[in-house]
């Protein structure tokens, strides 16, 4: 059985944050509260999705709070195709989140 690759978050010199592993009930706070830290006195607040595997609705909602506190919204960079998914179905891109590249 493979076992789930744990949630991890990291800031880069350029102010985009990389997300990494699974964002699930467990870890959605914990990032929202890091995600703030983070991207304190930044306009933009650019999320990387490249290496997270999988979404819940704690961490879109956690992504949708982020995105209200943010007077420039949240992009979302290069998320894997199951992440892309869920977040289509969940319409963040009409509450303020952006898709990088655009679906």
């Amino acid at each position: 059985m493979e076992t789930p690759h744990k949630f991890d978050m990291r800031p880069d010199p350029d102010g985009v944050i990389w997300l990494s592993g699974e964002v699930d009930m467990a870890d959605a706070d914990s990032f929202l509260e890091q995600a703030l830290g983070d991207l304190d006195g930044q306009q933009a607040a650019v999320l990387d999705l490249s290496a997270l595997t999988f979404l819940d609705s704690s961490g879109i909602r956690a992504l949708l709070r982020l995105a209200k506190v943010r007077t420039e919204g949240v992009v979302l960079r290069n998320p894997q195709q199951n992440v892309r998914r869920v977040l289509d179905i969940a319409g963040v891109d009409a509450m303020g989140v952006r898709m990088d590249p655009p679906s």
